[in-house]
């Protein structure tokens, strides 16, 4: 063991250039150390953050057991490369001061918004002026018993709008005072309190079989390691299905069947980047368990 090692707490190896890259991430700061962080409290190896980029093929994070056994494990987010865009644009200015409206409007956008229409004209300028003509037609969406309202109020107005990456709107009178705004937010996952096994275990399979570069990679990395155990640690994001934030929700039923696992893995984790009541991992002796309730550093 590391005399460096503190029983539940992970050994950060990554130059601090990684470090402040991984904690600026406005999405989800430094996931791998939180990644890390769950390993070490659920397995109590010595887990060890040591990708420092100084080699090839170097898996995100080694685990020695005391009984002396190795592992490995390779850490990523499910993320949406441009819905996480969207986002991040966003979050530097969520709300935009629109004087010429009457009403402060809440606008729930997709991975689709745009940013910029045909004609050149920018979201601070789009946005407001189409939102005048919901004003004007009395669309006010004072009342909304969804987040996706658009599509469940066609119309000319809402079909531009959503062709333009608008998901959702709401709004309510202007305050005392104060003036016409526009307060974005990106649009995140939801749904009816209901497992569904079905949609859980097809994302979840699909996401460690897909045959993209990067999957590709992190396969290559763990079969080249070798070690006794591969683990594969995924961030659930907010542009995961909802089937899967269900299931890491506290009440939401531990899924029965085992993941299709390609060769290369042999555990499995799922960690929301987000917080979550819970993080879930397979284990091919166990099955799937709530780490939490089994830390093995308590």
């Amino acid at each position: 063991m590391d005399e460096l090692w503190r029983p539940g707490y992970p050994i950060d190896l990554r130059t601090d250039g990684q470090r402040r890259r991984e904690s600026g991430d406005p999405l989800s700061p430094d996931f791998e150390q939180q990644a890390a962080r769950v390993l070490a409290r659920s397995t109590g190896a010595c887990v060890r953050l040591q990708d420092d980029g100084s080699r090839d093929r170097m898996p995100d994070i080694s685990l020695g057991y005391a009984d002396g056994r190795v592992g490995f494990a390779e850490v990523w987010r499910a993320l949406d490369g441009r819905h996480a865009a969207v986002a991040a644009t966003l979050g530097q200015e969520p709300v935009l001061s629109a004087p010429g409206l009457g009403r402060e409007w809440t606008v729930r956008v997709d991975r689709n918004f745009r940013f910029k229409t045909r004609d050149g004209r920018g979201h601070h300028v789009w946005v407001p002026a189409l939102l005048a003509e919901f004003e004007a037609a009395g669309r006010f969406y004072e009342f909304v018993p969804r987040p996706d309202n658009l599509a469940v109020h066609p119309g000319p107005l809402a079909g531009r709008a959503g062709r333009l990456g608008i998901r959702g709107l709401a709004s309510r009178p202007v305050r005392e005072g104060g003036g016409g705004s526009v307060r974005f937010v990106p649009w995140g996952v939801g749904g009816r309190a209901r497992d569904d096994p079905e949609a859980f275990h097809a994302w979840v399979d699909g996401e460690v079989n897909a045959d993209s570069g990067h999957m590709r990679g992190n396969r290559e990395k763990l079969r080249a390691a070798g070690g006794d155990e591969s683990h594969a640690v995924i961030g659930v994001t907010v542009t995961t299905p909802w089937a899967v934030h269900r299931a890491l929700s506290a009440d939401g039923a531990l899924p029965r069947r085992a993941p299709r696992l390609p060769a290369e893995f042999t555990h499995l984790w799922l960690i929301g980047t987000d917080p979550a009541d819970r993080a879930l991992a397979w284990y091919p002796d166990r099955g799937w368990f709530d780490p939490a309730r089994c830390w093995a550093t308590d």
